[in-house]
């Protein structure tokens, strides 16, 4: 007997799209945002990276918790803005990607945040919480295993 709970019952339960399991509040920075005020948005919202936007809010970047630490270590992080730490090119979806797709980019990618854009520009984003939020909303209870 196969149990119920594994990438079979996931697959089934992980119907939809990427904007069913996306965050429609983003904190976006601009690309000449200084390391400095990220870092202390990033204590006082505490977040674990963000989107990079131009003026048409197309993503252009992302800056995580990793790349703030590595231009701390470096010391030459005066001075420096978003555009000079972000990651590119941005790994993003658009809002009607299957969510399958959506785990599958997470996991391939080894990625925890993913920028949701709508023709092109941003209007979301899937974190781990986003994901798990779904999954209890959507899947729990657990169905009983084997016994």
């Amino acid at each position: 007997m196969t149990p119920l709970w594994g990438d079979h019952y996931m697959a089934q339960t992980m119907k939809g799209h990427a904007r069913n399991l996306m965050t429609e509040r983003v904190i976006a920075l601009e690309q000449g945002t200084p390391v400095t005020d990220m870092l202390q948005l990033f204590a006082s919202e505490n977040l674990s990276g963000a989107p990079v936007i131009d003026e048409g809010h197309h993503v252009v970047g992302f800056v995580s918790e990793t790349d703030l630490l590595g231009a701390l270590l470096r010391k030459e992080y005066e001075g420096m803005t978003a555009a000079d730490v972000m990651s590119t090119p941005p790994i993003c979806v658009d809002e009607f990607m299957p969510t399958d797709d959506v785990m599958t980019l997470l996991r391939e990618n080894r990625i925890h945040h993913l920028p949701v854009v709508r023709n092109g520009r941003l209007v979301g984003i899937i974190t781990p919480q986003d994901i798990l939020r779904y999954l209890v909303q959507r899947v729990l209870p657990i169905p009983p295993g084997p016994a």
